[in-house]
């Protein structure tokens, strides 16, 4: 039985379960990284240049730690995942980047999303994986639908805060943006989430807000084409602003990201001019120490009190 490798990193934290469920009914075994961790970090530094963001280099390092676990690694092409909206240029190139900086060591499967642009194409890549495992073609989609399904189920629990805000928030509650593979990697957020529940402070992050107010509320970038996560972090940036409820928000980036260079501008100015709103900015890279990260967590919790 053919196992397929799925790096813990990157898309893993939004879309495991489609890409999971897929290749189960495929009937395939599915071998997931471990959690992100030094040596998986290390691994990946070894193998990018220093230019790279950290989450892609934590990438390649889960990627090489499936090497002599699976028969192929699973890296999709992500270059648009909804009308309008782009990813990450590191995101379209993913596989290929992969590919040359392990030097060919594994064997990759990829499938591409490209809604806006080119949807068709999907369905061309899904063949491609039917030949590589010998499996028919009509099978493989069924296979893509099943789990399409499951995922879309699953997407039925997010936007939850309004809903919560209805009921009553009877703890200090904060906003926590980032990019998904930043602030649900626990190794990489240094346990971030935790910490803050430990104080027993409710966090939500952009899960919490629905697809549509997200879009809604993506302030310049409204009706505009931009890119996927620059609609999420804007539209959730303004959203838990404009409640009450949310006493502070910080925002989780790893260093050399040029997408929350470009989002984070927006959202300082628009909190400073338009909203009394606490920031708290955490840069993170392979060589931040917790002890610092912890201090700068400490003073802005006690600032909001």
């Amino acid at each position: 039985m053919t196992t397929i490798g799925i790096p813990k990193g990157l898309f893993y934290f939004e879309h495991h379960l489609l890409w999971e469920n897929f290749f189960y009914n495929l009937g395939c075994n599915v071998e997931v990284s471990d959690d992100t961790n030094k040596e998986i970090l290390d691994c990946g530094v070894k193998y990018c240049s220093n230019e790279t963001c950290l989450p892609v280099k934590v990438f390649h390092g889960h990627v090489y730690s499936l090497k002599n676990k699976a028969d192929y690694i699973f890296i999709p092409r992500y270059t648009s995942i909804d009308k309008n909206e782009y990813t990450c240029p590191k995101f379209c190139g993913l596989p290929d980047m992969t590919l040359l900086n392990l030097k060919r060591q594994v064997k990759v499967l990829e499938v591409k999303i490209n809604v806006d642009a080119k949807p068709e194409e999907t369905f061309k890549s899904l063949r491609e994986i039917g030949k590589t495992l010998k499996i028919r073609y009509l099978d493989v989609v069924e296979a893509f639908k099943a789990a399409l399904k499951i995922y879309d189920s699953s997407r039925r629990n997010t936007g939850i805060f309004e809903n919560l805000l209805s009921s009553g928030i009877d703890k200090t509650a904060i906003s926590l943006l980032g990019h998904p593979y930043m602030i649900y990697d626990s190794y990489l957020n240094m346990k971030l989430i935790d910490k803050l529940r430990a104080r027993n402070i409710t966090v939500f992050t952009p899960r919490d807000i629905d697809h549509d107010t997200k879009r809604k509320k993506a302030y310049p970038f409204e009706g505009k084409i931009f890119w996927d996560i620059g609609f999420e972090l804007l539209g959730s940036a303004f959203t838990f602003a404009s409640s009450p409820a949310i006493k502070g928000m910080i925002y989780l980036t790893p260093f050399a990201c040029g997408v929350d260079a470009f989002v984070l501008e927006f959202i300082e100015r628009r909190l400073k001019e338009q909203y009394n709103m606490p920031l708290l900015k955490l840069t993170v890279d392979e060589h931040t120490g917790e002890a610092g990260f912890d201090t700068r967590l400490e003073a802005f919790l006690d600032m909001i009190g």
